[in-house]
């Protein structure tokens, strides 16, 4: 051990003592030769960790951003250094916390990204996972939080595991800790937390379900705050941000449903209450003279074409999707549900259903899933049945979008309105 030690502690020394510009090649050999021997020894890693000289070079290779490009091989090797120094050992990983916590938590998240952010956070998941308390619940997800933010502006395609790793550990077996942190975030950090919670529903949550507890906040989450949003006469503006509201139901719609999930929400009759409640008052207020403060429907080719004056983010306004996420919820809930299809009746939900079976560039799939909803409401339920049965027909719906493509035929024939 102390041959390793002494070992460890020359070659430390004779890094220091080098200038990197000139003996870049030299710097490369011993910092390969100490990354190996920390991996055999604690008393070198620790000896690594207490060495004030090489704390030094840390701060000015691994934790410096300008190095991941200036000088990206013996920056990668002293982070590889770094990260074997902490690698189960707890008074190793005290001093390194002490010393660098801020900085390599700052620099998880940094620009520009790359294999530098995983193994940070790889540095930050070891310590955190200790259990000695080095680092906070909440700077823990603050910190994965960012560099989900980061990875989504940058559009950055690498795949960062230990994000993964560190998020999962919260949502998947930590519920309850995930809640308490999530209700202390700042407005971005929520809506990039359920963005992230969206993304892993979407890949089928792959290591693991979300812990039941978050789940059941969520849908909380969702009443309280659609309440809110009802009160507001339709602005959709919250003092928390309508982006969240828009996102807790992407994700109940998600989860209501999955296979994976089943039926984890089918006894919450009061979500499906407000889901529906928040439907017909979205749909009522589209037919009010100024939309009722929402987007207005688009269901005019003109209005998606290129030339077309209507602002091309409109994609990403929180109008978009928003009716079909709220009919997708409905079929959902209402499948093989007596309770919630009773609700449906009593809330005269059925009418609005069949509203929504129209085309609308700002909710697509609205219409097939309105009728997968109206059909779940209708299956093994006399009542629904005999409310549908009694509509009169008075005609098709105008649909100006039909129209242009003078579909009512059931055939596709381009004509010139000009003639």
């Amino acid at each position: 051990m102390s041959l390793q030690n002494n070992k460890s502690n020359e070659i430390v020394q004779r890094i220091v003592s080098l200038g990197v510009t000139e003996n870049a090649e030299e710097i490369t050999g011993l910092l390969k030769s100490l990354r190996l021997l920390l991996t055999k020894s604690s008393a070198a890693q620790e000896a690594v960790a207490e060495n004030a000289e090489f704390s030094s070079f840390i701060e000015s290779m691994a934790l410096n951003p300008q190095m991941r490009t200036e000088q990206s091989t013996i920056h990668t090797l002293t982070l590889q250094v770094l990260a074997n120094t902490v690698v189960n050992n707890g008074p190793a990983q005290t001093l390194i916390w002490r010393q660098h916590g801020t900085r390599i938590a700052e620099q998880a998240c940094a620009a520009p990204l790359g294999s530098s952010n995983n193994v940070l956070l790889m540095i930050m998941y070891n310590i955190y996972l200790n259990g000695r308390g080095l680092i906070s619940n909440e700077l823990a997800l603050q910190t994965c939080l960012r560099l989900w933010q980061a990875i989504n502006e940058a559009k950055c395609t690498l795949n960062f595991e230990y994000l993964h790793f560190f998020l999962e550990n919260f949502m998947v077996s930590n519920g309850r800790v995930c809640v308490v942190c999530y209700q202390r975030l700042s407005t971005e950090e929520r809506i990039a937390f359920l963005d992230y919670v969206a993304h892993y529903l979407r890949e089928n949550s792959p290591n693991g379900k979300l812990a039941p507890f978050l789940l059941q906040h969520f849908a909380k989450e969702f009443r309280l705050k659609s309440d809110c949003i009802l009160r507001e006469t339709m602005k959709l503006r919250h003092e928390l941000h309508p982006r969240e509201v828009h996102t807790l139901l992407r994700i109940i719609a998600s989860v209501s449903g999955s296979e994976e999930y089943a039926n984890f929400y089918a006894e919450d009759q009061s979500l499906f209450i407000n889901v529906s409640s928040l439907l017909r008052c979205v749909v009522a207020a589209g037919k009010e003279a100024d939309g009722g403060g929402l987007d207005k429907p688009m269901t005019k080719l003109e209005e998606v074409a290129l030339t077309s004056g209507v602002d091309a983010e409109y994609e990403k306004k929180i109008s978009y999707e928003l009716k079909t996420l709220l009919v997708r919820c409905s079929a959902n809930l209402l499948y093989e549900n007596k309770a919630n299809k009773g609700y449906c009746i009593d809330t005269q939900l059925l009418p609005t259903l069949l509203e929504c079976t129209v085309m609308d560039a700002r909710n697509p799939l609205m219409r097939e899933w309105s009728i997968l909803a109206i059909r779940n409401a209708c299956i093994n339920c006399p009542e629904a049945q005999q409310i549908v049965a009694g509509l009169t027909m008075q005609g098709s719906a105008p649909n100006d979008l039909l129209s242009e493509l003078n579909l009512d035929m059931g055939a596709l024939r381009i004509t010139d309105k000009r003639q």
